[in-house]
C-alpha cells in the first residue's frame, strides 16, 4: 500500500474514531469522551515534543512535565464543565508554581548547574505549546452549540490540510517556505485556504449544525485555514531544528500525534477568539 493510500485509510479511521466519540458523548449528554481524548492527545503530544527536544541537545524533565501537563488539562476540563460547578483556576496556578519550584529543585540536586535554564525552559514551553494550546478544544466544546463548533473547526483545519496536501502534490511548483518545509508550495497553500473556506461555507449551509451566516463562514474559513497552515509550519520549524522528519511513529504515514494535531494547535485558539470577539457566544 502506498503512503498516500495509507494516509487516506488511516485518516478515515481517525475521523471515524473521533466522530464515534462525539456520538457517544451526544448520546449520553456528556463531554467525558471528548475531554479524555483531548487530555490523552495532549499527554502523548507533550511526550513527542520532549523527545524532539532531546534530539536537539535539550534534556527536558519528561515525567514531571507530562504529569503537570495532564494535571493542568484535567483541572481545566473540570473547571469549564457546566455540570460540575468546580472552579479549578487557582488550582492551575498552584500546579505551575509547584512545577517551577520542583524543576529548580531536581535540576539542582540531580543535574547540577549545567543547562539549567535550557532544561527548565524547554519543559515549560512544551506544556504551553502542546497542552495550553490544545486546551482551547475543551473551551470550544463547552461553548453554546459547542459540538457543532468543534466539528466545524476540525473539518475546516484538517480538510484545508488535506486539500493543500493532495492538490499541492499535483500542481505545486513554487516553494512556500523552503527552509522550514521543503515540500510545501504556494499553490498548495492557496488550495488549502480554498478548501477551508469551502468546508466552512458548506457546513454552515446545513440548518441542523450551522453556527453562522455564509458571509461569516467565508471569514471564518479564511482565518482558521490560514492559522491551521501556520500551525503546520510551526511544527515543521521545530522538527527541522531537531533534525527529525516526524514527531513520532505512533500513526503510520502521518508520524506522531503531534503531526496529526499540529495545525489545530494554532487554529483552535484563533477559533476561540473569533467566536468570543465576534459575539457568536455569550460566556
Amino acid at each position: 500500500m502506498s503512503t498516500l493510500q495509507t494516509r487516506i485509510t488511516l485518516g478515515v479511521v481517525m475521523f471515524a474514531l473521533f466522530f464515534g466519540i462525539l456520538w457517544f458523548d451526544s448520546l449520553f449528554c456528556t463531554d467525558v469522551g471528548f475531554g479524555c481524548l483531548a487530555i490523552v492527545a495532549g499527554g502523548i503530544g507533550l511526550y513527542e515534543f520532549y523527545r524532539m527536544a532531546g534530539k536537539n541537545g535539550f534534556s527536558p524533565f519528561y515525567i514531571s512535565g507530562i504529569i503537570a501537563g495532564v494535571a493542568l488539562s484535567v483541572s481545566y476540563w473540570l473547571s469549564v464543565r457546566k455540570s460540575t460547578g468546580i472552579d479549578c483556576r487557582f488550582f492551575r496556578q498552584e500546579i505551575l508554581v509547584i512545577l517551577i519550584f520542583w524543576l529548580l529543585l531536581i535540576q539542582a540536586f540531580t543535574r547540577g548547574t549545567q543547562d539549567a535554564i535550557k532544561n527548565i525552559a524547554v519543559t515549560i514551553f512544551g506544556i504551553f505549546y502542546v497542552v495550553f494550546l490544545l486546551s482551547y478544544a475543551i473551551a470550544l466544546r463547552n461553548f453554546p452549540h459547542g459540538l457543532s463548533i468543534v466539528i466545524l473547526v476540525l473539518l475546516v483545519s484538517k480538510f484545508g490540510d488535506i486539500g493543500g496536501y493532495l492538490l499541492g502534490r499535483k500542481y505545486g511548483k513554487r516553494k512556500l517556505a523552503k527552509v522550514i518545509s521543503p515540500n510545501k508550495t504556494i499553490e498548495g497553500a492557496c488550495f488549502s485556504l480554498a478548501s477551508s473556506v469551502l468546508i466552512a461555507v458548506l457546513f454552515n449551509l446545513v440548518p441542523q449544525v450551522r453556527v453562522m451566516s455564509a458571509t461569516w463562514a467565508i471569514v471564518f474559513g479564511t482565518l482558521v485555514g490560514f492559522s491551521a497552515l501556520l500551525g503546520d509550519l510551526a511544527e515543521s520549524l521545530l522538527k527541522r531544528d531537531a533534525n527529525v522528519k516526524d514527531s513520532g511513529r505512533l500513526v503510520p504515514a502521518f508520524g506522531g500525534v503531534l503531526d496529526v494535531i499540529d495545525c489545530l494547535l494554532v487554529s483552535l485558539p484563533v477559533s476561540y477568539y473569533f467566536f468570543v470577539w465576534c459575539k457568536f457566544v455569550e460566556l
